[in-house]
């Protein structure tokens, strides 16, 4: 488990409690060292990798107006360019223990519908997402490891209580199950992929939107 300060790490070793055995481990994972680093520590107190799940991101600005250099290269360095240096990691792990593996890719509806509560980055970044865990998925096959991307819509999350209350009703008017999706239904779709009952399964991109996108 890794979080990007010491205080997220706590945060969820208290919610985790006894639960593991598990690690926590801070990154920044916009520098790309951190990415072997953390497989290795993996390793170092595992004695291997079999599941990684890539869930780090960044929103950025939502208005293309008020979005510089910076802004972009910070999102597509989290949101995108993190998630090739984590999963290569972690690949190169499975690959020296020829047990395969799965990866998981945590996308977005933004990058399937450019985004409403989102802006031109973060959307951007997310559809480069589901082309690079095909892309993935179609290299790391011959190794026996899977990779796959969740696209979720909008879940109650801390982020989404935080939104103005007219955009959290225009997004619920727009989806056919009429609410926002709860953080469980995410992390159980990510179970499933990261499991073996989906082990004929790879390079999908499973949507858990409430209808709100439908491919």
């Amino acid at each position: 488990m890794v979080g990007r300060t010491e205080a997220s790490v706590r945060a969820a070793e208290s919610t985790l409690g006894e639960r593991g055995p598990w690690i926590g481990l801070t990154a920044d994972l916009r520098d790309t060292d951190s990415a072997e680093r953390l497989a290795q520590a993996a390793v170092q107190t595992f004695g291997g990798l079999d599941i990684l799940v890539n869930n780090a991101g960044i929103a950025g600005p939502v208005d293309p107006w008020k979005t510089d250099v910076k802004d972009w290269d910070d999102v597509f360095a989290v949101n995108l360019r993190s998630m090739f240096f984590c999963s290569r990691a972690a690949a190169g792990v499975m690959r020296d223990r020829a047990t395969g593996g799965s990866i998981v890719n945590l996308g977005s509806i933004a990058g399937q519908i450019g985004g409403i509560a989102m802006g031109p980055a973060y959307a951007a970044s997310k559809a480069g997402l589901i082309g690079l865990t095909r892309s993935l998925a179609r290299h790391f096959a011959p190794l026996g490891i899977r990779v796959n991307c969740l696209s979720p819509a909008d879940i109650d999350t801390d982020m989404t209580l935080g939104w103005p209350e007219e955009l959290r009703r225009r997004l619920i008017s727009i989806t056919p199950l009429a609410r926002f999706g709860r953080p469980d239904e995410v992390s159980a779709a990510a179970v499933f992929l990261a499991s073996d009952e989906s082990s004929f399964i790879t390079g999908q991109t499973l949507n858990i939107n409430g209808g709100a996108y439908m491919s």
